[in-house]
């Protein structure tokens, strides 16, 4: 059998064709075969559009198409034989078939179609993915939580602050509660687990739907009972519930939601967002997300989908064109890549290969960088200029206002040992939180260089002044994070051989003798804003303050204030010039004492 050839499209502005799959009718593993034909999207053609994961490219099966052979991936054959009739034919829109992926030109001219693809298609079909991990008990569990959930909010409650406080919580949730349901939650936190979650392709996808449904196995439910589910048990803290995670699935409703109620973002608001969403192409980083920017951004020759263009290029073009466009230095906010490998890039240039979930300080972790509240530099404007070779560096104007002393350890939760012993949940932070005392002088100091208590000045930098709480129930969440640590310690002296159930056991009795007779959960607002705890470090600086610093500070580095920057950076020298190190916070200089405008200098970033 000969092998299919793609017939190109017309040339562009005139031609609104894309492609259409006609999937064949059949059953079982009978060879896949479809028609693909040319359609006007102007014209409004009946079809489901398919959102799934790519898989290895390298793994390919044959299909008919058109009565030739086509190669596709073995991932997309199997979410075929998944939708696939046994009696009818099927209007399909997948990208790795409807688009010839060896032409980089109609890639480019197909990528900046997508948003009508998508929004115009009848539904979205989501693929998780094959039935394993207990799949078909965790989409049930999640449709039990969805239904308690219609009841909840059809008696007037409101997602966005159920807590077990309320009576009508604890009739509906409490049997979620129960030990008895900690198997079906752990299918369902495995099910939140899936990588369609973290392909950044998909904000876009799911964001344009008219309607969607998310299938996993032989199970399916809507996207807005799923969402209702994970809503219920994050808020609710239930069992193995995953508040990093659950992140990735919060930023794909948020974008749904504000694409459907008119909300535009600014580019750098958009490629912050969904940087911790991964992509195959790093250029697609860009490109995938392109349809959910403001329109004045569409203009900008940097953001066209253009696959002849190295990443290092685009990624340095668009951070100029961010910066001509902006009235901040938010992008200089972007956490900086400080593990694995990425492009070569000036310190200054954001890697949006860096997927890691990073939150802006003071904010959630599907936050928006624009939304920082800090005013260090008060209400300055930046002024910038480009130089150097190819005019890759950086010149802003700024000062140093202080040098870091000392640094603590970095909260990576990737590297954290479990936090959850049956029922007893150990909050983040804990493990580090003995480190960062020391490194701090906590013990030693009772006063902070700004005249209040020592632990009320920590207290408030691990929470970066963000929270609604008194100081009065700050003191408590310490009190908690003290004990959570005291709990850390005691697994540090513990064999490393002994079995689950009986570091189960342990971890539940100091729990119990350590919090008896005491309230051990934080507030949700507290345990929020630690959000911008994860990848940063605290550090103390020559002149005694304390900070929360990027995972790249080290001790020696500068602290500046920059005009126009609403939080400090860090930076250090090389030779005449600076590196970028990150931005952080630092107790008592947020909010414009450390500003001198008259003393700000030119400071060029490479």
């Amino acid at each position: 059998m000969d092998s299919y050839c793609y017939v190109p499209f017309g040339l562009e502005p005139e031609c609104n064709q894309f492609r259409i799959l006609t999937l064949l009718p059949g059953s079982g593993e009978q060879r896949l075969e479809c028609i693909l034909e040319h359609g006007d999207i102007g014209q409004s053609p009946s079809y489901e559009a398919i959102s799934y994961v790519w898989g290895d490219p390298n793994d390919k099966v044959d299909i008919t198409c058109n009565g030739k052979t086509l190669a596709i991936t073995a991932g997309l054959a199997v979410v075929l034989r998944h939708f696939r009739s046994p009696t009818e034919k099927k209007s399909l829109w997948a990208d790795a078939v409807c688009i010839n992926q060896d032409d980089n030109d109609e890639r480019g001219r197909q990528v900046r179609r997508m948003k009508d693809i998508y929004s115009k298609a009848n539904r979205v079909l989501i693929w998780l993915g094959e039935e394993c991990d207990d799949s078909n008990i965790g989409i049930e569990a999640a449709s039990d939580i969805a239904h308690a959930c219609h009841q909840y909010t059809s008696n007037g409650g409101s997602l966005r602050t159920i807590s077990f406080n309320e009576e009508s919580t604890q009739k509906l949730f409490g049997k979620f509660r129960d030990s008895s349901q900690f198997p079906r939650l752990s299918a369902f936190a495995k099910v939140i687990k899936r990588l369609w979650f973290t392909r950044v392709w998909v904000v876009q996808e799911l964001a344009l739907a008219t309607q969607a449904t998310v299938f996993c196995g032989t199970l399916s439910i809507s996207w807005t009972d799923l969402m209702a589910a994970i809503t219920a048990q994050d808020h609710l803290n239930l069992w193995l519930s995953d508040h990093e995670r659950n992140a990735y699935v919060f930023i794909l409703e948020r974008a749904r939601q504000e694409w459907s109620a008119g909300v535009r973002h600014s580019l750098l608001s958009v490629l912050f967002r969904y940087r911790i969403l991964d992509a195959s192409d790093p250029r697609d980083k860009i490109f995938g997300l392109n349809a959910l920017t403001k329109s004045e951004h569409l203009g900008g020759e940097a953001l066209q989908p253009n696959y002849n263009v190295d990443t290092t290029k685009l990624y340095t073009n668009v951070a100029k064109e961010i910066l001509k466009n902006s009235t901040d230095l938010n992008l200089l906010s972007v956490p900086r890549r400080f593990s694995g490998v990425g492009p070569t890039l000036p310190s200054w240039v954001p890697d949006w290969t860096n997927s890691r979930i990073t939150a802006p300080l003071g904010l959630a972790n599907y936050s928006d960088i624009n939304e920082l509240v800090f005013t260090t530099s008060g209400s300055s404007r930046p002024e910038i200029e480009f130089g150097g070779t190819d005019s890759t560096s950086l010149g802003i104007r700024g000062r140093c206002v202080d040098r870091i002393a000392a640094v603590g350890t970095i909260l990576r939760l990737d590297h954290l040992p479990r936090t959850d012993y049956h029922g007893v949940r150990i909050p983040k932070c804990a493990f580090v939180l003995n480190n960062w005392s020391r490194t701090v002088k906590l013990q030693e100091r009772e006063l902070y260089i700004t005249g209040e208590p020592m632990r009320d000045a920590f207290i408030q930098t691990l929470a970066t002044e963000s929270t609604h709480e008194s100081i009065e129930l700050l003191r408590q969440q310490l009190d908690i994070l003290e004990r959570g640590a005291t709990i850390t310690r005691w697994l540090g002296f513990l064999p490393k051989f002994l079995p689950d159930w009986l570091l189960d056991k342990i971890v539940c009795l100091v729990h119990d003798v350590l919090f008896y007779h005491r309230n051990d959960q934080m507030t949700l607002d507290f345990r929020i804003h630690l959000s911008s705890l994860a990848d940063r470090r605290v550090f103390r600086t020559d002149k005694g303050y304390i900070g929360l610093g990027s995972a790249l500070a080290e001790a020696g580095d500068e602290i500046a204030v920059v005009k126009g920057a609403k939080v400090p950076l860090i930076v250090r020298a090389s030779g005449a010039q600076w590196t970028l190190r990150g931005d952080c916070f630092v107790k008592g200089i947020m909010r414009g004492e450390a500003y001198l405008e008259d003393e700000c200098r030119q400071m060029w970033i490479v």
